[in-house]
């Protein structure tokens, strides 16, 4: 049985389909000017170490690409294009994710329709799945985010099956891959948990010990035939110092924290609105006692949605990427559920969507200078809607304008020129479509098939697709080496290395000076380098502006 008491949900009418097919452009559209945008760099740099790597013989269990193995396959699979030019690969691989986002929607449509009416249920789903689709650029396909889609699918998996055990191995299964894409996301699984045991508490126990197994039969597997792995996770968590793990609770972590939520919500204003349809949620269950508990939920589902970005202590937007799936999903089921709430709902994300279709247009050094006004007003915006959604009823509008609502308020972060981050990291760096024709012609000129060594960060490997046998593609440790004298006592370091001391296949030498500054590599690794490559003025290649490339001697 469903915990979740609400109004009677009214059913589209069979007289009323322009409305739905009006709906339906606009979702469409939507979809379509969000796929217009280039896959964000930290997604290009992991599927160009994929490539290039794989593409050099290196399997992709034994490639390193600061990302874990369940990440990697997934990327794998879903890198089908070969050598298809960068601006036809990035949406033959973002149109691939997208029809995964629908089965997943699916998945939790079929979950929720054993608790629910089949409009809510639909609702729901839709809103989830659509939010998953209009990510934004930052997020899209990144661990983090892929984090928030498992959860999803945690959510459907569990409730679907009408046999208890296949529910419980199936939503475990789900559950474990929200931690083995990044351990950081583990508080992503518990919010998973929670939103089966709203629908039914049993289901989620099961499900959770399920989960618990699986994870304990996770671990030993890669741990007994892929050691690195942990070894990786281990030299990566030294990476990390601004890390909690590393010196506990600070004051600065939860001003960062709160910029950055600052900043997600500006981008995301659906986040905005979380409140007031948490509100909405809260404000029709029957009893104190219930509304109390509604409170406590919503309190703590906020809180594990972000304590994955206070974990990691870095607070790049990407880590905020479940935030805007959960306001979406509060937002759907608000919709849905309290039909008395749309009009005040409504109301609430035309407003801020429109405040951050105009903010997310100024200047840079202006959203820097004032982001902490702008983001005092939106959660200002966000009590006093979540007020009047409390106290406010009005007569329910049609399920065709929510979804014409709920394209708007996704909208803005996707546009091309809207900026990653409001305020924050790449806060300058604009949407963009795809454009590696300059690294194409630089492939093209030294030979497609000729093996390299790059030292540069992995979306210059995605964008040039020359082949390297180097199990680092993008090598991070020489990297780290050249800023961290620490991480030379690291073992990833020593591994690293081999690609100078044992591979000699490479045909040329690509630097990229901005992320690998060769002046300051250790002796040992300028040596090795310059006895291998020639980088003298005279014979480098012909290259981008921000690349040199060395032949061989």
């Amino acid at each position: 049985m469903s915990t979740l008491q609400v109004d009677r949900v009214e059913t589209p009418r069979k007289t009323r389909p322009y409305g739905l097919l009006a709906a339906g452009v606009v979702v469409l559209a939507t979809v379509l000017v969000t796929g217009l945008a280039a896959l964000n760099g930290d997604v290009t740099y992991a599927l160009g170490g994929i490539e290039t790597a794989g593409a050099g013989g290196v399997s992709i269990w034994d490639v390193f690409i600061a990302r874990p193995i369940a990440y990697r396959l997934l990327m794998g699979a879903l890198d089908l294009t070969g050598d298809a030019p960068s601006w036809i690969a990035d949406r033959v691989i973002r149109a691939e994710a997208d029809l995964l986002i629908v089965a997943v929607a699916v998945l939790l449509f079929l979950g929720l329709r054993r608790h629910l009416d089949k409009w809510p249920a639909a609702g729901i789903a839709f809103t989830v799945g659509f939010a998953l689709i209009v990510s934004p650029p930052w997020h899209f396909l990144e661990p983090d985010w892929v984090a928030a889609l498992a959860a999803v699918a945690a959510v459907g998996a569990s409730l679907a099956p009408r046999r208890l055990w296949l529910g419980a191995l199936l939503g475990g299964f789900f559950v474990v891959l929200v931690v083995a894409v990044k351990l950081a996301t583990a508080p992503i699984a518990l919010l998973a948990l929670i939103a089966v045991a709203l629908f039914s508490l049993r289901r989620a126990l099961w499900v959770a010990g399920a989960a618990a197994v699986l994870a304990v039969i996770w671990y030993l597997v890669t741990k007994q035939f892929l050691p690195w792995e942990w070894l990786w996770f281990k030299d990566q968590a030294e990476l990390v110092d601004d890390s909690p793990i590393h010196h506990g609770l600070r004051r600065i972590d939860f001003h960062w924290l709160r910029y950055g939520l600052g900043d997600t919500t500006i981008l995301s204003p659906i986040v905005a609105t979380a409140p007031a349809a948490f509100a909405a949620l809260i404000q029709r269950q029957s009893g104190a006692r219930l509304r109390w508990l509604g409170a406590a939920i919503a309190v703590v589902a906020t809180g594990l949605s972000l304590a994955s970005a206070y974990g990691q202590g870095e607070f790049f937007m990407y880590h905020y990427a479940v935030v805007p799936v959960l306001a979406a999903a509060v937002w759907g089921g608000a919709f849905a559920l309290v039909p008395a709430a749309r009009v005040p709902l409504l109301a609430t994300t035309l407003v801020l969507a429109a405040a951050s279709f105009v903010l997310l247009r100024q200047d840079g050094d202006w959203r820097h200078d004032h982001v902490g006004l702008v983001a005092s007003s939106y959660l200002l915006a966000a009590a006093i809607a979540a007020v009047v959604v409390w106290t406010v009823t009005a007569r329910s509008v049609p399920w065709s304008l929510g979804a014409v609502v709920l394209s708007v308020a996704l909208l803005p972060p996707v546009l091309i020129g809207a900026p990653l981050s409001f305020s924050m990291y790449n806060y300058k760096n604009p949407v963009s479509r795809p454009a590696n024709a300059q690294y194409e012609a630089l492939s093209d000129r030294i030979g497609p098939d000729t093996p390299v060594l790059y030292l540069a960060f992995g979306s210059i490997n995605y964008g040039i697709g020359n082949p390297t046998t180097c199990r680092y593609p993008s090598p991070q440790w020489l990297q780290r080496g050249t800023l961290f004298a620490r991480v030379r006592e690291f073992r990833s370091y020593d591994d690293n290395l081999k690609c100078l001391t044992e591979d000699r296949t490479a045909r040329y030498l690509i630097v990229q000076p901005t992320w690998f500054n060769l002046a300051k590599a250790p002796p040992e690794v300028q040596g090795l380098i310059d006895g291998r490559f020639d980088c003298s003025d005279a014979a480098r290649v012909q290259a981008p502006a921000n690349l040199i490339v060395c032949p061989a001697r």
